[in-house]
């Protein structure tokens, strides 16, 4: 019997609370938990018991319903950090307040805009990786990525920052995956450290 890796328990949880916008104290009382013990759960810490995976898988199937993709959108559009919804041809379909605002631009310079054209560095390898993959033919469940966002402002200055990202296919309402990505922003030190926890840059989680 196949064991599942730590890191995709914390990614399922963080995916299944971003994607319902509950926070942990919220999935904690859910689950008859304390909220350290999801953010146990979801730092990498621990692993959640045999009962309790079961108990969170039920709660997946049970409470996981497909929104409409404006409602996603909203929910993306809306977020204080690194968020955006992008298609299989690259093109960025939303991207949240704290994206836009790292990036120095306007909702419309970046919306309808493609990711090459918009993150240079590692973003647009990723995107590569993801399509390689079958990311978007739905054989991946989530993706945890250490990337260098480099960019322009419309100062002309150039910026690249480290981020840890986590990233995860949802189907829209035409049937098409796209790719749900979020990330937040790290230090030198946690890059490195992260580089070498996934042994390169990039984790793949396959569907089960």
């Amino acid at each position: 019997m196949s064991v599942e890796p730590p890191d995709l328990w914390r990614a399922r949880l963080r995916r299944f609370r971003f994607t319902h916008n509950i926070k942990q104290a919220a999935l904690a009382a859910d689950l008859g938990v304390t909220q350290a013990m999801v953010s146990r759960w979801e730092s990498g810490v621990v692993t959640p018991s045999a009962e309790m995976r079961a108990r969170i898988m039920d709660m997946f199937e049970t409470g996981e319903v497909s929104a409409p993709l404006i409602d996603w959108r909203s929910h993306t559009a809306a977020q204080p950090g690194i968020a955006a919804v992008i298609d299989r041809a690259g093109v960025i379909e939303t991207a949240s307040a704290g994206l836009l605002r790292l990036l120095g631009r306007d909702r419309a310079e970046v919306e309808g805009a493609r990711l090459e054209d918009v993150v240079s560095g590692d973003l647009p390898d990723l995107f590569q990786t993801l399509g390689a993959s079958g990311f978007f033919d739905g054989r991946l469940e989530s993706v945890e990525s250490v990337d260098r966002y480099t960019f322009v402002d419309r100062e002309g200055q150039v910026s690249s920052l480290c981020i840890e990202g986590l990233h995860w296919p949802h189907t829209g309402e035409d049937g098409a995956i796209r790719w749900m990505l979020s990330g937040a922003p790290i230090d030198e030190g946690e890059y490195e450290t992260l580089c070498r926890e996934l042994a390169g840059k990039v984790a793949l989680h396959p569907a089960r």
